[in-house]
């Protein structure tokens, strides 16, 4: 997984995700990397996907742009991973 803090926040709401290696990975606020910020309140002045990300006003909307099954990640034993 690549260097990354991401701020904690509930799943299946809007947020940053990115699908990496497999994994859903979901930041609510922001993902902080050595070469890049992105912040909730900043969102709209992104060019997406940045190294991965993309931001998404639902789970859905990000399962359809990763091409996942919504029902993967419903399951309470398939949340996204939020690191």
């Amino acid at each position: 997984m690549d260097d990354c803090n991401i701020m904690e926040e509930e799943y299946y709401t809007e947020g940053f995700y990115k699908y990496d290696s497999g994994d859903l990975l979901f930041a609510g606020k922001a993902v902080f990397n050595k070469n890049f910020t992105l912040l909730k309140e900043q969102k709209d002045s992104y060019s997406y996907p940045v190294d991965g990300w993309s931001w998404f006003d639902t789970l859905q909307q990000a399962c359809d742009a990763f091409n996942l099954d919504i029902n993967d990640y419903t399951k309470e034993e398939e949340e996204p991973h939020v690191i």
